[in-house]
């Protein structure tokens, strides 16, 4: 075979070859339980799915990563090397064989439930009795409020949902509720489980800060299967050592919700910024979210003081296949220093037309909405704020929400 992963010499074969490939970018989506369509721990469970898998691959839908490659780097990106799309390509064309099935690398140890390593220092369930989820119908979203009872400003360096239900859990956002008069950074956000999206460990010394006397509200979002279903999910925390945290971890909103994508209309851009730059902060990363009519996104940023002859904005991001199954936060190679930054902007373009194949429906004007056949034109972005004292805390609180 030439230039073949194995020189020609011996024939690929499942078990000594495709397998460690597969554990190394596949095996952690595609395995029991999880959101892949199927598995991939077994030969006689792939082999049925080897063609298909190769054109998800060379469609550059597998692994899920949609943000092009030529603008920024990114530290979670998802690639598969040329050498390893090529070993599996052959592997598929000299016959997909087994090979010594009793020979298989040893199974990896992916993460299940809790993925913090440990078990949470706190859990708390969105309320004390399930919520109900119809065979069918429309479930409006559900507020749940919790009071975790703290007495002093706790620091969280991790946290996670845990779905009661998976199957009809679409999403879960946790926020934090502070109480009434006292200021905090940000939307609040604490949390969220998503379409696609992978738990990311926070950079040492970055915490949320939960102020005392917060109450958490769980967002639910449900979506019927046929059955009915009984849910009660579940938040779980993760704390830090005040003593050690450097930085507080915030996230900050950019949206747009006075538009009207009209009918049978195939790019339609909606733009929207950040209302005011976070003093002294970096930028970690950024999660785009629109919903099935979405197809791209691109974020940018213009200067303080742009030079003669330089651009007015450069691009931070694009994602030119938005994939609402695959809600993915971009997280920076390099956090970017929002000192130099007068204004962050993205524009986000959705496709109303009968051309796409997940429109609900090209016939109707297309409008701002929480459910899925609705729209949202949104971005989320985290940011690093530095931490000195608890009094400092609260000074730049004010000074961002004064900004």
């Amino acid at each position: 075979t030439g230039s073949s992963p194995t020189g020609g010499k011996t024939k690929l074969t499942f078990a000594r070859d495709v397998f460690p490939v597969l554990q190394e970018h596949c095996i952690e989506c595609h395995r029991s339980g999880e959101i892949g369509p199927f598995s991939m721990e077994r030969y006689d469970e792939i082999v049925g799915w080897a063609d298909t898998m190769m054109e998800t691959i060379d469609d550059g839908r597998m692994p899920p990563w949609h943000a092009d490659p030529e603008i920024g780097t990114f530290a979670n990106a998802r690639h598969m090397p040329r050498a390893d799309r090529e070993l599996l390509r052959e592997w598929i064309d000299t016959g997909a064989e087994a090979g010594d099935l009793g020979s298989l690398p040893e199974a990896r140890n992916y993460a299940t439930g809790w993925q913090f390593g440990r078990e949470p220092d706190l859990v708390l369930p969105m309320r004390d009795r399930p919520f109900t989820v119809p065979r069918d119908g429309i479930v409006e979203y559900q507020y749940f409020v919790v009071d975790p009872g703290f007495e002093e400003d706790r620091w969280v360096e991790s946290a996670q949902v845990m779905p009661g239900s998976r199957d009809v859990v679409h999403h879960a956002i946790v926020f934090v509720r502070p109480p009434d008069g006292s200021r905090m950074n940000g939307v609040g956000w604490l949390t969220a489980y998503v379409p696609g999206q992978r738990a990311l460990a926070p950079p040492s010394g970055h915490a949320r800060r939960i102020p005392a006397g917060s109450k958490l509200v769980f967002q639910m979002h449900y979506t019927p299967v046929g059955a009915e279903r009984k849910d009660t999910s579940r938040v779980g925390l993760v704390f830090a050592d005040v003593s050690q945290v450097t930085h507080e971890l915030v996230s900050y909103a950019a949206l747009e919700q006075e538009f009207e994508i009209p009918p049978q209309t195939s790019a339609h851009p909606v733009r929207a910024s950040l209302s005011s730059i976070p003093k002294g902060g970096q930028l970690l990363g950024v999660t785009p979210h629109m919903h099935y009519r979405g197809t791209s996104f691109q974020l940018f940023s213009d200067p303080k003081r742009a030079p003669p002859g330089q651009a007015e904005h450069s691009t931070l991001l694009s994602v030119p296949n938005y994939d609402f199954n695959w809600q993915h936060t971009y997280l920076f190679d390099k956090p970017l220093d929002l000192g130099s930054i007068e204004k962050l902007w993205f524009e986000a373009t959705f496709d109303n037309s009968a051309s796409n194949p997940f429109n609900p429906d090209p016939s109707e004007w297309v409008t701002w909405g929480d459910q899925t056949w609705e729209e949202m034109a949104l971005a989320f972005f985290e940011v690093a704020l530095p931490r000195t004292s608890d009094s400092d805390d609260r000074q730049l609180a004010s000074e961002n929400e004064s900004s």
